[in-house]
């Protein structure tokens, strides 16, 4: 229901998660501008990472990419990266705002994997990177509308619920 964009992403070795009970947000923080999973990615690599440690990216016209494998280990949220998946909104929301595209592909995403791990889209289940640690991320004007994209989210869950009828 939700249309990726395939990276096709080399990665080092790479460990499957075993769990999935956690969606963790996240912001590209600087630089500010548009970013793509395949340029996180050679950043991570860079730090001697197995490639991106996020397994989604929002690109600003709200182009979903694929970042590390879904079923995959993150490195994204030290601590909690064995049980959640980690999704990353270009650009710096301490600066900016989520653009509206991306607000929409994030709520979809969001439904599409509550759905896929039977998850209900609450401030349980998804959270922002402060919540886990301290950290600006992801950004005080995506962390303000986090409850807007779980609400949307579960919104598109009962809107899909009804099409499947």
């Amino acid at each position: 229901m939700v249309n990726i964009k395939e990276t096709n992403l080399e990665f080092k070795s790479l460990t499957e998660r075993e769990t999935t009970d956690l969606i963790v947000i996240h912001h590209v923080g600087d630089p500010d501008r548009d970013v793509s999973a395949e340029e996180i990615h050679q950043w991570h690599l860079g730090n001697g990472w197995a490639g991106i440690g996020y397994h989604y990216v929002i690109r600003q016209d709200g182009t979903i990419e694929r970042g590390r494998p879904r079923e995959m280990l993150g490195a994204h949220a030290e601590g909690f990266n064995w049980r959640s998946i980690g999704i990353n909104l270009a650009g710096n929301f301490e600066k900016s705002k989520p653009t509206p595209e991306q607000i929409e592909s994030a709520s979809q995403l969001l439904a599409d994997l509550c759905n896929s791990y039977e998850l209900t889209p609450t401030v349980e289940t998804v959270v922002g990177h402060r919540d886990l640690m301290s950290t600006d991320c992801p950004g005080q004007n995506l962390y303000d509308i986090l409850q807007t994209l779980r609400g949307k989210a579960i919104w598109y869950q009962q809107q899909w619920a009804k099409e499947v009828e």
